[in-house]
């Protein structure tokens, strides 16, 4: 660490103990031995042979089966990857005992599956689209389709590229990786053994599975329409310059199923140690195979969770030193500090994982989403034709259509809420209120709410969905803001009505502890049991009702022969994992989130009276993790790795139940009997204004906190610096060196003509 400091930055001075935090963050970097360095650069030159000849081999192999007469009756193209994986065998760093055509083609990524009625025209256009040449606008990946056998219903493809192209596509897409000095930057393929900072890496250690399914999703995505391609071949699709092809043909199901297969060794090993309950998750190897965005959501659920620790054994202690409510006005202080500097660590934490991620600095692209639509019109910045949607419409639909709507939704909770109290009295008067029967309008309500959330969350889509926002970003916010505002109503509408309308504390306790207690088990029950029985149910109909497509597909999967299409071996174990993955349900965050918001939010609001709420939430937790872990290894599609920095709409969601709390809790503060009592001999008027001044006195609090916790670590401020450094340090030698050049070049022009003269 001195020489870095004396030659990278000696304008900024380090004290022992952040240089100390900052080597045990970024990791103790070793120097690459000779044979390692070997090893890769024999790997390089090795890959780099075989993409010069690979399309020659190809081309060679395709030309004399055709002069042959075309392929031989049980002889696909396939046979060709062999041949070449017998060349691949040559070198040691590439082959393994694996055969050779699934090592050459490597791991599918993607996998695209067409509609039954799509045009074989059509097909072959978006195929040669994915292999062709980025010259001329393709994306240059490889592509193997699925034999035809009795089973199968349509074209189904599996999509991969070289380790060669991988790396060029994530230099393209400005991937931060870490350096031999420890430091995030670019990365940068004209430096690439700056990138091996360990002695073991190889070349397939640079980038993550994530990486590798985040950079095919790109390279298929940005295939772009031409100023000559104004529609899909073989359909009336209008396209216009510049959209992605492939999300267009997903907009009008040409393409029905685009997923990303899971890789079942991978997703073997990080199982086995993901889902014991003694082991610590393991949020690196989450995020290599999910993602940053699904390994943000499982730290962020672990550290929720250990913070619970705090307030759960403070209840504790509550319940077993004091009597119900005489600590309330304590309680009610420590939340709101709680809240706060949990929050403000966490941000912390989001801080240091996107630094090491590489995603710190990322910014999100201003790009129309996948279902935006509207009239092709001339962009006024960039002049290039793209659909336009007037935004008036968007606004019509959210004020008109949208916000009715959910003041609708907010007046069927109330009238549940008022319904409940109303059976309630009415079993009190037949039954007595001691009896156990007046816990039923309870736990129906709580039911209800567990069945609504589901109700709520489709709403939301489908009303984001109508407003048509251009952006992803713009989407996301706007169906979080309808996903809080519903779900907030419908599960602490009741909560509140208890608090300030009927101020029954006792009551209040009670209706909390079971709609928590209730809304977690249902939940639990829900996401678990759903996802299994539904890949069951659907495993089953596709082989009792399916029928086959063989005859119909014959013809079209000789001319995709004829265009050199390659197919995956008949005992592929992909084939049979595809049949199995493509009936799962989707993954995403979304729900996980809402679940911890409003977990979240019965925690802060009015636990100041059942002190217990962190406990039960805690417990719950503790088996959420691993419940977690096991459905999505093992009843999900693997979702779509998204690069993120932070928790997104969410964080802002959380920070707003911390401000609701405070007046929850101060209100709460204001009704306890010990305050009342305190309070005999002050009128009500100065009464009132003193909680007032308790309740702006917190938000002066929280702000404090806010000021007094930085968002970013030190030591990765310090990183950040020192990336900053080079880079303009860099920068400065090439405008040197261009400087001398150019001055060279010139001088001795001049210099040249005058020796001539004389």
């Amino acid at each position: 660490m001195e020489d870095i400091k004396d030659k990278l930055i000696p304008n900024i001075h380090f004290a022992n103990d952040d240089e100390e935090e900052f080597n045990e963050e970024i990791g103790n970097t070793r120097k690459p031995t000779i044979p390692s360095i070997r090893q890769r650069n024999s790997q390089i030159h090795a890959l780099e042979n075989l993409d010069q000849i690979e399309e020659e081999e190809k081309l060679n192999e395709f030309r004399s089966v055709l002069k042959a007469g075309g392929p031989k009756k049980g002889v696909t193209f396939g046979d060709g990857v062999r041949k070449r994986g017998a060349m691949a065998s040559r070198i040691p760093e590439l082959s393994s005992s694996n055969s050779e055509d699934f090592e050459r083609f490597g791991d599918s990524f993607m996998v695209l599956e067409f509609s039954e009625g799509t045009a074989t025209e059509t097909i072959q256009w978006v195929i040669d689209k994915i292999r062709g040449r980025k010259v001329d606008g393709g994306a240059e990946l490889m592509v193997r389709k699925e034999p035809l056998t009795k089973e199968t219903q349509t074209l189904i493809l599996h999509i991969s590229a070289t380790q060669m192209k991988f790396l060029e596509i994530a230099d393209d897409m400005g991937f931060m990786k870490r350096t031999k000095t420890g430091i995030i930057r670019n990365f940068n393929v004209a430096c690439l053994d700056d990138f091996f900072y360990d002695e073991h890496m190889t070349l397939e250690d640079i980038l993550t599975p994530a990486d590798r399914q985040i950079i095919i999703k790109h390279a298929l995505e940005n295939i772009r329409a031409s100023e000559r391609e104004q529609h899909i071949p073989g359909t009336k699709t209008q396209l216009y310059h510049g959209q992605s092809i492939i999300q267009a043909a997903q907009r009008v199901e040409i393409i029905t199923n685009f997923y990303s297969l899971h890789d079942k060794p991978k997703l073997r090993k990080l199982r086995h140690v993901w889902i014991k309950p003694t082991k610590e998750q393991p949020i690196d190897e989450i995020r290599d195979y999910f993602g940053e965005s699904v390994g943000m959501y499982f730290s962020f659920l672990g550290f929720y969770t250990y913070a619970l620790i705090v307030p759960t054994v403070l209840g504790l202690l509550q319940m077993l030193l004091s009597e119900e409510t005489e600590t309330v006005p304590f309680f009610c202080v420590f939340y709101v500090v709680w809240i706060k500097v949990f929050l403000e660590l966490w941000k912390r934490k989001s801080s240091a994982h996107a630094y090491r991620w590489g995603t710190i600095t990322m910014t999100n692209l201003d790009e129309p989403r996948v279902g935006y639509y509207g009239k092709l019109g001339r962009d006024p910045v960039t002049g290039k034709v793209t659909p336009q949607y007037p935004k008036w419409k968007t606004y019509v639909q959210m004020y008109c259509v949208t916000a009715p709507i959910i003041l609708f939704c907010i007046s069927i909770a109330g009238f549940v809420t008022i319904f409940q109290f109303y059976v309630e009295s009415y079993l009190a008067e037949v039954f007595g209120i001691d009896s156990y029967i007046m816990y039923v309008p309870s736990i129906v309500n709580a039911i209800y709410i567990a069945i609504s959330t589901i109700a709520y969350d489709r709403l939301a889509t489908y009303l984001t969905d109508k407003e048509n926002h251009r952006t992803q970003s713009q989407y996301e916010r706007h169906r979080v803001n309808k996903l809080i505002v519903l779900e907030f109503v419908n599960n602490f509408l009741c909560l509140f009505y208890i608090a300030f309308i009927l101020q029954d504390m006792k009551m209040l306790k009670t209706q909390l502890m079971m709609q928590l207690i209730v809304l977690q088990f249902v939940q639990n029950v829900l996401e678990n049991l759903l996802p299994y029985l539904k890949k069951k149910v659907a495993l089953i109909s596709n082989k009792l009702f399916v029928k086959s497509n063989y005859e119909r597909l014959q013809q079209a999967y000789e001319e995709y022969d004829q265009m050199g299409i390659l197919s995956l071996d008949d005992d592929d174990l992909r084939i049979v994992r595809h049949k199995k993955e493509s009936v799962m349900e989707e993954y995403n965050t979304y729900d996980d989130y809402l679940e911890l918001y409003i977990q979240f939010g019965y925690v802060v609001l009015f636990s100041s009276v059942a002190p217990m709420t962190a406990f039960w939430a805690i417990l719950n937790n503790v088996i959420e993790i691993r419940l977690d872990a096991y459905k999505l290894c093992s009843f999900f599609k693997r979702p779509f790795a998204r690069r993120t920095k932070n928790i997104g709409a969410w964080q802002l969601a959380f920070e707003t139940l911390a401000i609701i709390s405070i007046m929850t809790n101060c209100g709460i503060l204001y009704l306890s009997p010990q305050m009342r009592e305190l309070a005999n001999n002050v009128s009500s008027e100065a009464y009132a204004i003193s909680f007032l001044v308790i309740e702006h006195v917190l938000l002066g609090l929280t702000w404090f906190i806010y000021k007094a916790i930085p968002d970013t670590p030190l030591w990765v401020r310090v990183a950040l610096a020192k990336a900053d450094y080079e880079s303009r340090q860099a920068l400065k030698r090439e405008n040197a060196q261009r400087s001398r050049n150019l001055l060279f070049r010139r001088f001795r022009s001049v210099y040249d003509s005058h020796s001539m003269l004389t």
